[in-house]
């Protein structure tokens, strides 16, 4: 059972050995290794092989004219049932360094549960000894990427997935006092090689953003985490049981490890890839050699074969996981406990919108069930772990502000409508108002108003046509 997976770019003036080196002293180096004494003196190189009663490791590599590949398995075993694989394979070209690292477990008896073990060592050795590499518009770090006010073209094509980048986004937003709500720096070195963590600098650069990727972003201290191939997000909001800064990073993380596992790793970063490399061209060797060894020739060919059957039990668990996580579309998380995943083809209008309006809807059926019932007490679940955005009720009170004044269209007035999202087009003695550039949802304001009332009687045809 595969429990952690990655791949990411690492530092290209770095070589295929180095990457040897770095698992040799990953291992070695670890105080939970039996392995450690044994492999003094030894270098990891293609064939390299020393185990124990409970450990093993294994190390390949493989050259040609276009690319050069070299990874390692490491095989440990737990009460003599449990065993833990873990694969670093890494394959350089002209393209650029990419390592990909695998977790798997298996028992050979039967089990109610197995550990899904934690975030692989070897991730940080990496990060320390090696480096990472360019991904995209970005650098591959453990550290976060403060982005700048002048950055909004590339904060737009993350949003967008437009910046050509091989992991997931892990994007921070600024809350009302322009700072983040979770500990980025902390984020960064547990997403460290699975993702990159990017904060934005202030609420205003959110506002600016908003309007470049048609409400998309995360904000007002709301974390989303993109992919790559632009699929969609999910957004953890600061509320409920994400009101917890330690909370959201904890399940922020959690959603990205387990997403992994439905991303295909390039297949020049598979264990299996790198055997069938190194098996194939034995065979070449023998051929060209002229040997007539047969048994050396079996030999070869059951290595080819056993690669082939590895791949194709790799693809087939990677096609179960991408069938499965079709059934769980992107969204809003407010919860770490059992999930219900709702498709929609709406886009929210305002952070939270669609949970905030299940969850009114949601309301209105609980009081309406029989008490002390089921459905009541199920509905009254949903709503106790699912709380309100807020971002409505903030909306709304800024726009019932500007309104309650309003007697004309002044640069103040259509500041503050504009950052709210809406644009404001003439429309001969009016003007009309379009949210997100939603025109299904046009809202007439009068040029010049009549008194306060005016004003506010706009603002409640407002909130009644559109909140």
């Amino acid at each position: 059972m595969l429990t952690f997976k990655t791949q990411f770019p690492i530092n290209a003036e770095k070589t295929t050995e180095d990457l040897l080196d770095c698992t040799h002293a990953w291992i070695s180096g670890s105080p939970h290794s039996e392995l450690a004494r044994k492999l003094s003196g030894i270098k990891f190189e293609d064939g390299t092989s020393v185990s124990t009663a409970n450990e093993s490791v294994l190390s390949s590599s493989f050259k040609d004219s276009e690319r050069e590949t070299a990874g390692v398995r490491y095989e440990k075993r737990e009460d003599g049932e449990i065993r833990w694989i873990t694969d670093v394979v890494g394959s350089k070209s002209k393209d650029g360094f990419i390592v990909a690292v695998q977790l798997s477990v298996d028992s050979e008896l039967p089990v109610e549960r197995l550990d899904q073990g934690k975030r692989p060592y070897i991730l940080k050795s990496l990060m320390e000894r090696i480096g990472g590499g360019v991904d995209g518009d970005l650098i591959v770090s453990d550290k976060p990427i403060f982005l700048k006010e002048q950055d909004l073209s590339l904060a737009a094509d993350i949003i967008c997935a437009k910046a050509n980048y091989t992991m997931p986004v892990v994007y921070v937003s600024a809350d009302n006092r322009d700072k983040p709500f979770i500990d980025p720096d902390q984020t960064a070195k547990w997403l460290s090689g699975m993702a990159h963590v990017v904060v934005e600098p202030s609420r205003s650069f959110s506002f600016k953003l908003m309007r470049e990727v048609y409400g998309e972003n995360a904000y007002g201290g709301a974390v989303g985490i993109y992919w790559p191939d632009g699929v969609g997000k999910w957004l953890f909001l600061p509320t409920g049981n994400y009101s917890d800064p330690k909370e959201m990073q904890i399940a922020v993380s959690r959603k990205v490890r387990a997403s992994l596992l439905s991303q295909r790793t390039k297949r020049e970063c598979t264990w299996s890839n790198l055997q069938e490399l190194i098996a194939r061209h034995r065979l070449q060797e023998l051929k060209d050699s002229g040997s007539n060894d047969i048994n050396e020739y079996i030999r070869h060919f059951d290595a080819e074969m056993a690669s082939k059957d590895e791949e194709i039990q790799r693809l087939e668990a990677e096609l179960a996981r991408a069938k499965y996580a079709r059934q769980l579309p992107s969204g809003v998380s407010n919860t770490d406990g059992t999930n219900l995943a709702l498709a929609s083809t709406e886009r929210d209008l305002y952070q939270g919108e669609r949970l905030d309006i299940i969850i009114d809807s949601l309301k209105a059926a609980a009081d309406a069930a029989e008490p002390h019932s089921r459905r009541r007490d199920v509905l009254t679940d949903i709503i106790k772990q699912n709380a309100h955005s807020g971002e409505r009720e903030q909306i709304l009170e800024r726009l019932k502000q500007v309104l309650r004044q309003y007697d004309s269209m002044t640069a103040s007035v259509r500041a503050e409508l504009e950052s709210l999202g809406f644009a404001i087009l003439e429309d001969g003695k009016h003007y009309k108002l379009i949210l997100h550039e939603d025109s299904r949802y046009p809202f007439i304001l009068a040029k010049t108003g009549s008194d306060w009332r005016g004003g506010l009687n706009a603002f409640s045809d407002l909130k009644r046509r559109i909140f």
